[in-house]
C-alpha cells in the first residue's frame, strides 16, 4: 500500500513460473512491489497480502501496471484510484481497459521483454 509503483499479475500470466517477468518490470522502478489478482492468491502463486480488490487492499500508488488481468469489479475496486494505470492484456474487450489510462492489447510474455529492453535502453542512453 505504500508503493509508489504496483505491478500487478492476474490470471493472464498463465503459469507462476511466469511471475519472474512481473519481477523483473517491477525491479526497473524505484519504491515498487508485485501485486497480484485473488485467484493468484488462492492458487497461491502469491501470498494473500499482495492481494488487490475488494477481499484485499485499496491501493493508489503513482503507477499500476495490470498485467494479465480482466478487470473484474472486484479487483478495479482496490486500484481505481491509482493516478496511472497501464494495462496489458490480449483481449481487446478486457473490462480493465474501461478503466485504464494506457491499454496495451498483446501477450504479455511478449510484451514484456520489448519494454524490459527499450528500459534498459532509456536508462543507458
Amino acid at each position: 500500500t505504500v508503493a509508489e509503483v504496483l505491478v500487478s499479475a492476474g490470471r493472464g500470466i498463465g503459469k507462476p513460473e511466469n511471475l519472474e517477468q512481473i519481477e523483473r518490470l517491477a525491479e526497473r522502478f524505484k519504491r515498487s512491489a508485485i501485486a497480484g489478482t485473488r485467484p493468484l492468491c488462492d492458487q497461491g502463486w502469491l501470498p494473500y497480502r499482495r492481494q488487490v480488490g475488494l477481499t484485499g487492499a485499496t491501493v493508489s500508488p503513482k503507477l499500476y501496471i495490470a498485467c494479465g488481468i480482466s478487470g473484474s469489479p472486484q479487483h478495479v475496486a482496490g486500484m481505481k484510484d491509482s493516478q496511472l494505470i497501464i494495462a496489458i492484456n490480449k483481449d481487446p474487450h478486457a473490462a480493465i481497459f474501461k478503466v485504464a489510462d494506457y491499454c496495451v492489447i498483446a501477450d504479455l510474455l511478449e510484451f514484456i521483454p520489448i519494454l524490459l529492453e527499450e528500459l534498459d535502453n532509456q536508462c543507458a542512453g
